[in-house]
């Protein structure tokens, strides 16, 4: 059908042509360019039928007169293109075909449009809202300055608290999740919570807070606080002595006082000590600080008042003297001849992994053995012998104590009323951990407040019964 139509019109097309006297093809194209006839085939002519010059030619004013307009074709259905009756039904459905494909387009950029002005409108509207919050958020913070004002008779002081950015409201993203939120710029800790101040670093505080707080923070370390408070009052008595204003990083003395102790380095520095290459400290005579000195001494003699210095300094002596009755089984003849004698004493360690482990702390070491659940306290007492034989006496006297660390809180051992107790009613069964520690004053004169912690295991008595 449309095979049929298309031969019609060419057919149509070439009689018009005729009609108007066109006899080749290239007058034919310059014609339907809309020159007139007569001009394309002088425009031809000239340019012996190059179609290409021809129309450069008329384009530039070439012809005699303004390009005429093109012919139109035949109406289709008119007397130079009729219409076959047969295929009336078929172009009546090609048509409404064309008209329902057109209309659907309009409506897709209808609704296209509408929603464009939807969301213009949404976000003018979300900037008004923001306005509008912005002038109550104003008038509130104004009230407020007026009211203090009034009720201190002061000048009105301008609030440091910075208002909500609402210019960077903005509308609701695909992320938003269709809610409608609004995202506001985030002003940090001082925006949102204005009265909470970050602590100052060591180095921006004033010497006299970076001093006290160093010695606050050495109380744990009695050998750092002795040591830094003997360097400090010999730079006071002699501050024109190089020796007492140089600090020798790589010396014995430092490592075992000073290195690695929190806030040792810090008390020096806050001094004006400064460093001198990678392993010393020095301190110019010119910036010997006399306040400072009086500062630093006085933090440090206040910290060796503290609990905490004495608790430690009592736990180092301790150790040490540990360690001296340790080391002296072999140096001295007749300590091992007494250690010897307390481990003839000690039961036989059961076989084949059975009965109770006990671990027992001696200062920084710790030793592990095993015994029957019917063994009993003496026998441990007399394997602790076997490993300083004068611990037994220090129990035995409460300058030290033996104390159950398995229990809560730590109990010390009466090792003299519960000689003949089984590690069972001891509560040592299966396993016990054990620590030979310095003896409260309160331990070491009976008065002992009165412990209520459970008893720990099958059958062992509880912790009041152990003293």
């Amino acid at each position: 059908m449309f095979r049929r139509l298309r031969d019609q019109v060419s057919s149509a097309a070439d009689a018009a042509g005729a009609a108007l006297g066109i006899t080749s093809e290239a007058e034919r194209q310059l014609v339907s360019m809309g020159f007139p006839a007569e001009q394309a085939r002088a425009a031809l002519n000239a340019t012996d039928g190059n179609v290409e010059r021809a129309a450069e030619l008329l384009l530039a004013g070439g012809g005699a007169a303004a390009p005429a307009p093109a012919p139109t074709a035949p109406v289709y259905g008119s007397a130079a293109a009729p219409i076959d009756v047969d295929d009336d039904d078929a172009v009546r459905r090609a048509i409404a075909e064309s008209r329902a494909a057109e209309e659907e387009r309009r409506l897709r950029a209808a609704q296209e449009e509408s929603m464009g002005n939807a969301n213009r409108a949404r976000t003018a509207a979300m900037a008004n809202a923001g306005r509008a919050a912005l002038a109550r958020f104003e008038e509130k913070s104004a009230k407020k300055t007026t009211k203090k004002a009034n009720g201190r008779n002061d000048p009105i002081r301008r609030s440091n608290t910075a208002p909500p950015d609402f210019g960077s409201i903005r509308p609701p993203t695909s992320n938003s999740g269709g809610n409608g939120g609004i995202r506001m710029k985030s002003g940090g800790l001082t925006t949102h919570h204005p009265d909470v101040k970050v602590p100052k670093r060591m180095a921006d505080k004033t010497k006299e807070e970076q001093l006290m707080r160093c010695a606050d923070r050495l109380k744990p370390y009695p050998f750092a606080v002795d040591t830094l408070l003997v360097a400090l009052q010999a730079v006071r008595k002699d501050p024109s002595n190089e020796r007492y204003r140089k600090v020798d990083k790589t010396t014995v003395g430092y490592n075992n006082t000073l290195k690695d102790k929190p806030g040792a380095e810090d008390m020096l520095l806050a001094m004006n000590f400064r460093p001198h290459g990678v392993n010393e400290l020095r301190l110019d005579r010119s910036m010997v600080d006399d306040a400072l000195l009086y500062l630093a001494i006085s933090a440090l003699e206040k910290a060796r008042e503290s609990e905490e210095y004495k608790e430690n300094k009592a736990k180092a002596r301790f150790i040490r003297e540990l360690n001296q009755i340790r080391c002296g089984g072999d140096n001295s003849e007749a300590e091992a001849i007494r250690r010897a004698e307390f481990m003839a004493k000690v039961v036989s360690e059961p076989a084949g992994g059975s009965g109770a482990l006990i671990q027992l702390t001696l200062g920084e070491d710790v030793v592990r053995r095993r015994f029957d659940g019917d063994d009993v306290l003496r026998d441990v007492v007399n394997w602790i012998g076997g490993h300083g034989s004068a611990i037994p006496d220090k129990l035995a006297s409460k300058d030290w104590c033996l104390v159950d660390i398995n229990r809560y809180p730590p109990t010390p051992i009466d090792t003299q009323k519960n000689a003949e107790r089984t590690l069972q009613y001891i509560g040592c069964w299966p396993s016990g951990r054990l620590e030979v520690q310095p003896s409260s004053e309160e331990w070491k004169k009976g008065s002992n407040p009165d412990l209520k912690g459970s008893s720990r295991g099958l059958g062992s008595a509880p912790t009041s019964e152990l003293h």
